[in-house]
């Protein structure tokens, strides 16, 4: 389970255990929207960021995105795993390339 914090961590759960795995920073506030594609954990902040977290390794933050002007409130991955939408407070929708969103 990924849970967005209002510190700006996005948290890993095992449920089953009741106990977490991993805290990921990356954000300067709230987390609001979160979303998976395979081993990518995307959160969308408070901040007007979205950062995309390997999930797998230690130096989770594959890539940060700019390009909202105020809280991204939305984010949600194609099925197809290639294009990540992401909304936001500005009434804007960003569509993102998975290709040319890593670092």
């Amino acid at each position: 389970l990924a849970v967005g914090t209002s510190a700006g961590t996005t948290q890993l759960w095992d449920v089953n255990q009741c106990k977490q795995l991993r805290s990921m920073d990356g954000h300067a506030d709230r987390v609001g929207a979160l979303s998976w594609n395979k081993h990518i954990l995307s959160s969308g902040g408070r901040d007007n960021l979205i950062v995309n977290h390997d999930v797998r390794v230690a130096r989770h933050n594959v890539a940060t995105l700019s390009g909202h002007a105020q809280e991204v409130c939305g984010l949600s991955w194609s099925p197809d795993g290639l294009t990540l939408a992401s909304g936001g407070n500005d009434n804007k929708l960003c569509l993102w390339d998975a290709a040319t969103s890593s670092t």
